[in-house]
């Protein structure tokens, strides 16, 4: 059966996260009922190929799923692209042994997935990583350290980046691991940010962990470029998100401004109300169509780490932007913690520093930018 995207991710928005993500960010988890409810409208599966038991959802569409389901709640986005990104490196990198045990649960929201690079040394910078993996046998042993782990309180299996060489090598000596919790992972309580909340972002802790040869992600030594790649490529649904923020705060905002009267006529008519509104509507059909025709490239094989990190940059600006002008507009009602506007300019802020910060998008631009003119 095709699958009507759109249909899907309508139906999952207006039954699910709707229900639950106000209760997200307020307590900063979300509960099993969430991803009972997710999984049955087969939102964890949307990328994930048809013979693993997934929708096979091309790139673009997908990340129109993730910039509607953001409108509504950023942190469930969030979820779903990082345990879809974990799936990518298993389908892309993973033998077939390794697929078939994963991809079909993650599909069906039974294994919910995560990506453990980021270290307390280590974030840009993944050549810096120290997560040891030793190997012993068929086995390797991992021991080590990650941070701000998305997805780490829910997640049945890990995407790991350990060091199988000395330090001193650097990006030569890295490799991609896929560890299932029950093989020993510990995780901590899950960190009080003021964005992304209820993400399952925690600490994760690797004390001889073992993991069978069988997971290894490509090959050993070789982790590096497919991990700088995976996240490259990356960058465009998150900033598919960061666009999603936006659009739910001009909406809400709008819907304000026309309902809300001073002096006897609508706000929405003063032009210092309407003309920054209108500002951001522009903005947002630019990037839109930049993201758009970037995970169409994509979708034809073509490399867009470029176009990637500048959507992924003038996105997460543009979030901040909108939701600041539309806490503006609302005035008091938009300072309340518990209106959408409030959730969503937290949210905002933090998409200018997760995924890559605003300031590597530019050195990844500038860098280029550079090569052209020499």
């Amino acid at each position: 059966m095709e699958c009507d995207a759109s249909t899907i991710v309508s139906g999952f928005v207006e039954k699910v996260v709707s229900r639950y993500a106000e209760s997200i960010d307020r307590d900063n988890v979300a509960p099993p009922e969430f991803f009972r409810d997710a999984a049955g409208h087969g939102v964890f599966g949307l990328p994930i190929p048809r013979e693993y038991g997934g929708w096979g959802l091309p790139f673009s569409d997908f990340m129109d799923a993730l910039r509607l389901i953001a409108r509504e709640s950023p942190s469930i986005a969030h979820i779903i692209f990082v345990h879809s990104m974990s799936a990518y490196f298993v389908e892309k990198f993973g033998s077939e042994e390794a697929r078939e045990e994963i991809l079909p649960g993650a599909a069906r929201g039974e294994r919910i997935l995560a990506l453990a690079f980021t270290e307390p040394g280590a974030g840009s910078d993944l050549a810096s990583i120290e997560t040891r993996a030793e190997k012993r046998g068929d086995t390797y042993v991992l021991e080590g350290e990650k941070l701000f782990t998305t997805n780490a309180l829910y997640a049945d299996t890990f995407i790991v980046l350990a060091r199988t060489g000395p330090l001193e090598a650097r990006h030569k000596a890295l490799t991609l691991f896929a560890l299932d919790k029950a093989e020993g992972v510990e995780v901590g309580e899950p960190l009080d940010l003021m964005g992304f909340r209820g993400t399952g972002l925690a600490r994760v802790l690797l004390k001889g962990v073992e993991v069978p040869s069988s997971r290894v992600l490509g090959r050993e030594n070789e982790g590096f470029k497919p991990a700088v790649v995976g996240l490259g490529v990356g960058r465009l649904p998150f900033a598919s998100i960061a666009l999603g923020i936006a659009e739910g705060a001009l909406e809400e905002a709008v819907r304000w401004a026309l309902e809300r009267k001073s002096f006897g006529r609508p706000i929405f008519e003063n032009q210092a109300v309407s003309f920054p509104l209108a500002e951001v509507a522009a903005e947002v059909e630019a990037v839109k169509a930049l993201i758009r025709r970037t995970a169409e490239l994509h979708d034809k094989g073509e490399n867009i780490l470029l176009h990637a990190s500048i959507a992924k940059f003038l996105a997460a600006r543009l979030a901040v932007k909108a939701t600041r002008i539309a806490v503006q507009v609302m005035g008091g009602r938009g300072l309340l913690t518990a209106s959408k506007v409030s959730r969503l300019y937290r949210d905002a802020k933090a998409a200018e520093i997760a995924e890559g910060t605003n300031e590597v998008q530019l050195m990844i631009i500038a860098r280029d930018l550079a090569k052209r003119v020499r």
